[in-house]
């Protein structure tokens, strides 16, 4: 699932707010202090405030049942009477909340459509009003859709917010051919794209909503006795427990090498990719005296992710003491879980550290750096007045 969840930061809107920025030089800083620091410690002790908190109320007979779905609505609607105005607070947050991750996401939207559909394909020489008024339009179509589809079926909101993230995912491929594999080819990613988007969809939960439909539609064509062999959903949501978004980078990677081994660019184009990765090495390389570091630095995030919240995160359930004993609690008196929690939530601010300052993978370029370099390996090159 946490791989899933990358799919956020490799979505096109998160993409284009990158390159919308004038300077990188606040980009580790939001990286190590703001979404690895600051979110790592409000995951970790609000999770166990609501928890112990639900727990709480469960014993005194506040609450008769709660489970995970309603533990937060209901501690919400504990405080209408009694602090009707901290509930006014907490709707304006959720309004916040959905409000800035829905304008992110229509605007980059309406961007992708108006400029890499039609500028690039209707109308190529549309002005910068008429792709403002394209762009707008799109959007109204987009929130229309989706308001749509939130009154009609809230089951399908959340099919597709978990499909969201996944499919986000498949994206890297893409990313690592622009910055670090000139190997790769448009077709492709292209073909890899769409094979992950396809792993997903058919390894994901909503398997069990799809796949029915389609083989029913199916077994009308073969006979009868044949058609009450094929299963309705023969591997089921997350084979082999692994999350929709794995299986999908598993087949968009495989899919993406072998077409562009098979049909790699042509020279031409081949020597313009190796040029612009020369560019994008010599502005945002690592440097010489921290290429040392780089394997070190692939153990210790093989290690985060590992250990911190993959396979061997188990490991945590009674290292520190017996979960169901507390007088056999280890430090600071807490489950052994908490305690191994909170170790790798330091050793992931850590790791975030080392990457992102001490190996210079977010080290800030300055505008007039990245120019003298372009000049260097793109002295012919004239921006162009799109307006």
């Amino acid at each position: 699932y946490m791989f899933a969840l990358m799919g956020i930061q490799s979505s096109p809107a998160f993409t284009m707010w990158a390159f919308s920025n004038r300077t990188c030089s606040s980009f580790r800083w939001q990286q190590v202090v703001a979404s690895s620091l600051v979110i790592g410690i409000i995951l970790f002790t609000f999770t166990i405030f609501q928890g112990l908190g639900g727990n709480v109320l469960l014993a005194k007979g506040v609450f008769n049942e709660v489970s995970r779905a309603d533990l937060v609505p209901k501690l919400i609607d504990l405080l209408k009477n009694t602090y009707p105005w901290f509930v006014g607070i907490l709707a304006v947050c959720a309004l916040a909340a959905m409000q800035s991750t829905g304008a992110a996401y229509m605007s980059t939207f309406s961007g992708m459509v108006t400029r890499d559909l039609y500028k690039r394909y209707i109308a190529p020489q549309a002005s910068d009003q008429t792709q403002k008024l394209y762009g707008r339009m799109f959007v109204i179509i987009v929130t229309l859709a989706a308001l749509i589809v939130a009154a009609k079926s809230t089951q399908a909101i959340v099919m597709l917010g978990g499909l969201a993230v996944a499919y986000g995912f498949q994206m890297y491929p893409a990313l690592m051919g622009i910055c670090y594999f000139p190997f790769f080819t448009r077709r492709g990613i292209v073909w890899g794209l769409v094979a992950g988007l396809v792993a997903v969809t058919l390894t994901d939960r909503t398997i069990a909503e799809i796949l029915p439909v389609l083989l029913g539609t199916f077994k009308i064509f073969l006979p009868e006795r044949i058609a009450a062999t094929v299963g309705d959903a023969p591997w089921g949501a997350y084979p082999l427990t692994i999350h929709s978004a794995g299986w999908g980078i598993f087949f968009n990677l495989l899919v993406a090498v072998i077409v562009s081994r098979i049909w790699p660019d042509e020279t031409q184009k081949a020597d313009a990719k190796t040029k612009h990765h020369c560019f994008i090495q010599a502005v945002s390389g690592i440097a010489e005296d921290r290429r040392t570091h780089v394997p070190w630095a692939w153990a210790l995030t093989a290690i985060w992710f590992l250990v911190g919240f993959g396979p061997f995160a188990v490991v945590g359930n009674t290292l520190f003491g017996d979960p169901t004993n507390p007088a056999s609690w280890g430090p600071f008196g807490l489950p052994s879980l908490w305690v191994w929690q909170l170790l790798m939530l330091i050793f992931g601010i850590f790791v975030m550290w080392y990457l992102a300052f001490y190996v210079g993978l977010s080290k800030p370029i300055p505008p007039d750096y990245v120019e003298d370099v372009r000049k260097t390996h793109f002295p012919d090159y004239q921006p162009q007045d799109e307006t």
